[in-house]
């Protein structure tokens, strides 16, 4: 976990000032004055010092607790990964979940989950992820979690059970079965669950996908499609569904897919987001996670007219950071790290 620079400077005064108590302690036994050595402290500075450091210490908890666990809303942070997606959903009394873990094609090269997951993590004070949720196993959702699976407590991890052949999704198993994580059947999880008052439903695919053997199922068409909903404000995180998928879980989900906020599926690629899916799904806020001007030049000019067309507050990784939303199930605030464009 780390340090705030207010804990580390109160970490630092504190010890300076149990030294210097302790050193007058030493003084005044050697000097043999008058008077009790308590008595001594007393009167002198590095004692209320001490009294104030520990007030402070206690209210910094107390911070952190209530930021960490005693709060009332959800808050969902879509993370700026560069050319990729994560998300991170603290529900009330402090339960977390991580839904994928952006990623490069090699973590040699640049380890997302190391240098960009982890490090939020940790500053939030978060050390256990209770559910780990893979999208697919692409590398751009899937590299950034293998840090987090192994440096973590994950308590539980839900994915589409979907194999890849891949070094990534090999060495993510390896992780899984040396830190013996509970890996959750898909059977399971279709049932949906409600944690601390949030309901998480997984919209798509279908329970028997792998049985039904068509190519374009496979790989991004397959991603796990996860709906929350808290109150009246609901999210809805697509992973990297293209134009196929968005028409076979628009068929089997209907009216479910209504959400309040939609990540935008595949980055903001022309081959997602059809405008059938989009009026199905009707958000008002939409959020493309992308990289600065990535190679793909995602997102598509196509997409953003679409979903400006129908009135959405549109947010991008790329050009507005990390994505802050907090909704106490009414109202939902949305904070970008970036108020200007990096464009």
């Amino acid at each position: 976990i780390t340090p705030s620079v207010f804990e580390i400077v109160l970490y630092y005064l504190f010890l300076f000032t149990v030294f210097e108590i302790l050193k007058r302690i030493i003084i005044k036994k050697e000097t043999k004055k008058n008077g009790s050595v308590f008595e001594s402290i007393m009167l002198r500075a590095p004692f209320f010092a001490l009294i104030i450091l520990i007030i402070a210490g206690y209210a910094d908890l107390w911070h952190w607790l209530d930021k960490r666990i005693l709060h009332e809303d959800l808050r969902v942070t879509v993370v700026d990964v560069g050319q990729g997606t994560s998300s991170l959903l603290e529900l009330p009394g402090g339960y977390n979940v991580l839904v994928d873990g952006g990623g490069f094609s090699d973590n040699d090269v640049f380890d997302v989950g190391r240098n960009i997951i982890a490090p939020f993590l940790w500053n939030k004070k978060i050390n256990t992820v209770d559910v780990l949720v893979l999208s697919h196993t692409n590398s751009d959702h899937l590299n950034g979690l293998l840090y987090i699976a192994d440096n973590f407590n994950v308590k539980e991890i839900w994915s589409n059970g979907e194999a890849a052949d891949s070094l990534g999704y090999k060495n993510f198993l390896e992780i899984i079965k040396k830190k013996n994580i509970k890996m959750q059947s898909f059977e399971y999880i279709k049932r949906g669950k409600t944690i601390n008052g949030v309901m998480f439903k997984i919209l798509y695919p279908e329970a028997d996908f792998m049985e039904k053997k068509e190519k374009w199922r496979k790989g991004d068409n397959s991603s796990l499609v996860l709906k929350t909903v808290f109150g009246t404000k609901s999210f809805l995180f697509t992973g990297d569904i293209k134009a196929r998928g968005e028409a076979d879980i628009t068929k089997i989900a209907g009216r479910l897919l209504k959400s309040t906020v939609i990540i935008v599926p595949h980055h903001g690629s022309k081959t997602s987001s059809t405008e059938e899916f989009i009026d199905k799904v009707n958000p008002e806020i939409a959020i493309i996670s992308a990289g600065w001007k990535n190679r793909y030049k995602f997102p598509s000019p196509l997409v953003l007219d679409r979903y400006k067309k129908r009135m959405c507050n549109i947010y991008r990784t790329d050009e507005n950071g990390a994505i802050e939303m907090s909704t106490d199930g009414k109202e939902l605030v949305v904070t970008p790290t970036v108020i200007n464009s990096r464009s």
